[in-house]
């Protein structure tokens, strides 16, 4: 029997170890986050011992890092004496169960967490207030699983894939206003300024939903070349004309009429990007700003409400994402009407977080960095590992046959 196979089954020749490491956060910056070596808990009747499969790497992850107990979401904590675990896109596995989730829960059951997870009214968000994912072991109580927040995962999926549907699940949510469909306009015309590791989720949803024309603007010729190894076969399959436009030698005019758009979605934290694209908007468009900016002083536009009252424009905005769109993403890329992989540029061991978490923050790479805490290997872009630079579960799999270790 393979090593995955083992892995998987949760028994045989690939025990439970008497250690765990974990990256724990004692303070604000990246200098603070250390990988420490701690006792692998016993769970207690009413936990589940977990094993973290893979995590992906968020730019919020750097954000509450680099803030520690002055983030929003780390209020009252004190890091020096009760360190977090930062890491809140999670694919688990069960490995042990408590006397009393025995009819409930089964070993070798797969999970994804909820990020934002209340108690008593307050956010105490996994992988912020509440231990996460950037670590090898942990438990899971019942402030998460009696909550709703532990949501199952089909077999299927590849670890990575389970991961990621959490930001999946922020793209999802970002649509819920946007026309009654939920997303672009079928037949027509969608902008995406920015095709960053989210970006590249976005213009999946833009191809999949059934756009004639998706056009993708970017200032980095790695990142649009990352759409097109990604997503161009997809475009070719579904009939939509994927353009990619590089911003540093090609001006929108060339591909796009001011007035001609029926959906603009923002994906990068450029407020002159994102005013310059509001003459584009067509009748009765839809403007989508998702992406962040990092303050409000950077945030600022001007528009024209006169242009936006005649052209019947309609302008949202989103954070985060509610318990439904997580289940709507996993059962998605269950059934393959997504594939979170298509986002994924580099992989690497948890030895290799901190780093991971700087190039993040970097923007080094064209898209998702994913960590497979139970092997040790650097960060590794995914075209050294692949023929056609796209991540796969297949590719996943041959990574872990080879590096799991027993």
């Amino acid at each position: 029997m393979s090593r995955l196979s083992e892995y998987r089954k949760v028994s045989g020749s690939y025990p439970i170890p008497t250690n765990s490491r974990a990256w724990q956060l004692y303070g604000a910056g990246l200098e603070n986050l250390k990988l420490d070596t701690l006792p692998v808990p016993e769970p207690t009747d009413d936990e589940l011992l977990v094993r973290v499969d893979a995590v992906g790497i968020c730019a919020s992850d750097w954000k509450m890092i680099a803030q520690g107990e002055s983030h929003a979401r780390m209020k009252g904590c004190d890091l020096r004496n009760h360190p977090t675990v930062p890491g809140h896109e999670v694919s688990l596995t069960a490995v042990k169960v408590g006397k009393k989730l025995a009819r409930k829960y089964k070993v070798g059951q797969r999970f994804s967490v909820q990020a934002e997870i209340y108690l008593k009214g307050e956010n105490i968000a996994y992988g912020y207030k509440m231990r996460g994912g950037d670590q090898q072991y942990q438990t899971i109580g019942p402030d998460i699983y009696a909550n709703g927040y532990l949501l199952p995962v089909d077999k299927k999926m590849g670890y990575a894939q389970a991961a990621l549907a959490e930001p999946w699940a922020c793209v999802y949510h970002a649509y819920h206003g946007h026309r009654e469909t939920h997303s672009v306009k079928a037949g027509g015309t969608a902008w995406f300024v920015g095709a960053g590791p989210l970006g590249l989720m976005h213009i999946e949803k833009g191809i999949r939903d059934g756009a004639a024309t998706v056009v993708v603007s970017e200032m980095r010729a790695d990142r649009l070349d990352k759409v097109r190894s990604s997503l161009a076969a997809l475009a070719k399959e579904k009939g939509v004309n994927l353009i990619t436009v590089n911003l540093a030698e090609q001006p929108i005019d060339t591909v796009l009429k001011k007035g001609s758009v029926d959906d603009i979605i923002v994906l990068a934290p450029v407020a002159p990007a994102a005013e310059a694209a509001l003459e584009y908007l067509g009748k009765n468009a839809f403007f989508n700003m998702f992406a962040g900016f990092e303050s409000r002083d950077k945030a600022w536009l001007r528009m024209n409400l006169n242009d936006m009252h005649y052209g019947g424009w309609t302008m949202i905005a989103t954070s985060g994402s509610p318990i439904e769109a997580l289940r709507r993403a996993l059962d998605d890329a269950a059934k393959g009407r997504i594939d979170p992989n298509n986002s994924v540029a580099c992989v690497g061991g948890l030895d290799a977080v901190s780093e991971g978490v700087h190039h993040t923050h970097q923007g080094t790479y064209p898209g998702r960095i994913v960590i497979y805490p139970q092997i040790e290997m650097p960060l590794t872009p995914v075209e050294k590992l692949t023929p056609d630079g796209r991540w796969t579960n297949d590719a996943e799999e041959a990574l872990l046959e080879e590096r799991l270790k027993f």
